[in-house]
């Protein structure tokens, strides 16, 4: 069996290197036969790919250089190279993976055909309860209709208008049963999947922050192959304490974060998958209008992502069109005038 880890890194020097205690953590597995992916863009100062050369004896370990582009390039370049390979794992430069993780992933795989996508433990967290925005207007729109019938029994799925929502219900239910796997669309660059039918997709490279790459991945199997995505419990990664791409504590980082929370709809659509748009106007100017009684920057940046998603769908943008109104318009003064 042929397994591949990708790793997509840009300017780890600004967190220390933390990229040392992931290679680390790799060097130390149970299940040492497998291939390392680093997927490197070049930054001035940075000297990633020294820390790199200090484990070249202890894993098998390539490195594509990454030209151009952000996240999405970056994972696109992984799924290239991972048509090669039976599973793929992928995880952050500042993921500290048990030293079961990898070997427990293959297990899944194993075990279980028709799942596609696996996703684990993530500082030891299992299932959340959902954090729900906007419930009376979500509730008046019946926003929790899933996209695909599929969607059913998952905890995070993608609704009829392309969004993010979450059912609560299965919270319950994995408690009660005591589940020790549940469907859950995978949040996180986390997880593993079945790299042989990972075909010819890619990402669309429309965002900055690689939002909801996670969620194309999910559709992807499901669509084509009807091979789910499930959280097992087990295979736990820790993460360090540092700004992220999903985990930003930089304002403006939250907004395009935001921003990108809601061009999941336009995203959908490039996979040729119908979704609501009527439905999703209706949602939008109910959000425009509690977005300008709140007065909240992050309101107001994921209302302004949800008409960006309209435009893009209704005029057919391509991707790269939709990245530069993204990079135009994301700063703080520009989304107070909107």
């Amino acid at each position: 069996m042929k397994v591949l880890i990708g790793v997509p890194t840009y300017n780890n020097s600004r967190f220390g290197y933390s990229i040392r205690r992931t290679l680390e953590s790799l060097a130390s597995q149970s299940f040492r036969d497998f291939r390392v992916l680093v997927v490197y863009k070049p930054s001035p100062g940075d000297r990633t790919l020294d820390v790199v050369d200090e484990f070249r004896d202890k894993l098998d370990i390539e490195v594509k250089i990454q030209s151009d582009g952000y996240f999405e390039e970056a994972l696109n370049i992984i799924y290239e190279v991972a048509r090669d390979y039976d599973i793929t794992l992928t995880t952050d430069d500042d993921a500290i993976p048990l030293k079961t993780w990898v070997e427990e992933h293959i297990t899944m795989h194993k075990n279980h055909e028709k799942i596609g996508v696996f996703t684990e433990l993530i500082n030891d967290l299992f299932i959340d309860k959902c954090n729900t925005n906007f419930p009376t207007i979500r509730h008046l729109l019946k926003y929790y209709k899933p996209l695909l019938n599929e969607f059913n029994d998952y905890q995070y799925y993608i609704n009829d208008v392309g969004l993010l929502a979450c059912n609560d219900n299965i919270f319950d239910i994995v408690y009660r049963k005591n589940m020790l796997m549940y469907y859950k669309g995978p949040i996180g660059v986390n997880m593993s999947f079945k790299s042989k039918f990972i075909d010819d997709f890619k990402l669309p490279g429309a965002t900055i922050r690689g939002l909801h790459n996670e969620q194309l991945l999910m559709l992807h199997y499901l669509t084509k192959y009807k091979m789910h995505s499930v959280v097992f419990k087990g295979a736990n990664v820790n993460h360090a304490e540092r700004d992220s791409l999903a985990r930003p504590k930089d304002l403006n980082a939250m907004i395009i974060l935001n921003i990108e929370n809601a061009l999941l709809p336009y995203m959908v659509t490039q996979y040729s998958i119908n979704i609501n748009v009527r439905k999703l106007e209706y949602y939008s100017n109910l959000v425009n209008i509690y977005s300008i009684i709140r007065k909240d920057i992050i309101i107001k940046a994921y209302n302004f992502g949800l008409k960006l998603a309209i435009e893009a769908i209704k005029k057919q943008l391509r991707p790269k069109d939709v990245r530069t109104r993204l990079i135009d318009n994301f700063s703080i003064k520009n989304l107070h005038g909107n």
